[in-house]
């Protein structure tokens, strides 16, 4: 009877670590888990789109429904392989995908433009470090049909104008579908 009662006393500052290990798992786990998932979310989930009053549109009556949805982006800079660290290039992105993905599930736009300078060195990218850029972008950026995308070039991504060139610009057309020159009317906008 003695040595048992002897041995839980030894064990008690035992069970205390393991107890404060596991209370500090636990918190440090649910700070992480805030920080790089719910905090998108929280801070998203506080902007709403405007009502619409008044602003007779066409139809001779316009409701929020028929209101475009609209989000503007510019200058992602996604990193290359050349200036880009991979810890930075992995939070950075990490970060831009989680918030992009929280903002389309939460907001619903009916369209998504990027206003250039999508990436850091596609001025100067090789055709592999292009199509790897490229592939990261559409794993950060993915959208449903709903969601229009619009990519515009930007001077990172063809070069400034003296040092664009047809293949530099041809290879940004062909990836995004878009030419600069395009207009594009959406709602009646």
């Amino acid at each position: 009877m003695l040595g048992s009662s002897s041995t839980t006393v030894k064990n008690l500052p035992l069970k205390r670590r393991l107890c404060f290990l596991l209370k500090l798992v636990c918190f440090v786990g649910s700070v992480l888990i805030f920080c790089e998932f719910l905090i998108y979310y929280v801070v998203i989930f506080q902007c709403r789109w405007p009502d619409v009053k008044g602003g007779v549109h066409m139809s001779g009556k316009e409701t929020s429904a028929s209101a475009l949805k609209a989000i503007i982006l510019a200058d992602t800079h996604l990193l290359g392989e050349i200036k880009g660290h991979w810890l930075d290039k992995l939070r950075r992105e990490w970060q831009m995908e989680r918030s992009f993905q929280t903002a389309l599930w939460l907001l619903q736009p009916d369209i998504v433009f990027i206003l250039g300078d999508v990436f850091d060195e596609g001025k100067w990218s090789s055709p592999q470090a292009w199509a790897d850029d490229v592939r990261r972008f559409r794993k950060m950026f993915k959208h449903s049909d709903f969601t229009e995308l619009v990519v515009i070039a930007g001077n990172h991504d063809i070069g400034f104008h003296y040092e664009m060139t047809t293949y530099k610009v041809n290879r940004f057309e062909k990836v995004f579908n878009f030419t600069s020159g395009k207009l594009i009317t959406r709602k009646g906008i």
